[in-house]
């Protein structure tokens, strides 16, 4: 069978960006290759989640929180997490007061499947809230969703599951490993937050 291209210039750029397409697709197939962590732990399953993770780059801010940009007066505290999800012997924790935002290193994970989790609390207003974004760069432009709203009690809890969707179709999200940053914001003045220990569910893992 043969591929006929039409004569006229529509057809011309027509098959070249068929061809852009094909290159594309076939250079984001072998990103997904790339895209693989190692050691990742069942470490939810006291909450009846079977999926295995892996702590986020200084997910437990042990080192300062190297790698994540604090804003706004975030600053990492002494006081781990109560149930010790990723070592007994960590001692620290972020404190998120109002006004003040964390982003995390970019982190590797498909933009269509995985989650992650971590650990909250509030000692301030019950009704205050945390928001979760996804930052990206897809196509050359930076795009920010929001993913969730989070509530939480005085105690260290774990949120429920995050998803890092972000609107794109199941193919592309299935073929295109993104660099993803996650963003946690404070939303009222009443809340007094601390997080710590953010796992990931990576896309592809061994």
């Amino acid at each position: 069978m043969r591929l006929r291209i039409p004569n006229s210039r529509g057809g011309v750029r027509f098959a070249g960006a068929v061809v852009v397409a094909l290159l594309a697709v076939t250079a984001f197939a072998s990103s997904a290759q790339a895209c693989s962590y190692s050691g990742a732990r069942q470490v939810f399953s006291h909450w009846s989640d079977p999926r295995s993770y892996v702590l986020a780059p200084d997910g437990g801010f042990e080192n300062g929180g190297s790698g994540w940009s604090l804003r706004g007066g975030a600053t990492v505290v002494q006081g781990n997490e109560s149930y010790n999800l990723n070592n007994a012997g960590d001692s620290k924790s972020l404190s998120l007061p109002q006004g003040s935002s964390a982003v995390s290193p970019p982190i590797c994970m498909s933009i269509d499947t995985p989650v992650f989790r971590l650990l909250a609390r509030n000692s301030g207003d019950p009704s205050a809230q945390l928001r979760v974004e996804a930052v990206y760069s897809l196509l050359g432009l930076l795009h920010t969703d929001v993913i969730e709203t989070v509530r939480a009690g005085p105690s260290w809890e774990p949120t429920q599951p995050i998803s890092t969707v972000l609107g794109l179709s199941t193919i592309v999200g299935t073929i295109i490993p993104s660099s993803i940053e996650i963003r946690i914001i404070p939303l009222d003045n009443g809340g007094a937050w601390q997080i710590d220990d953010v796992f990931v569910d990576p896309f592809s893992r061994h």
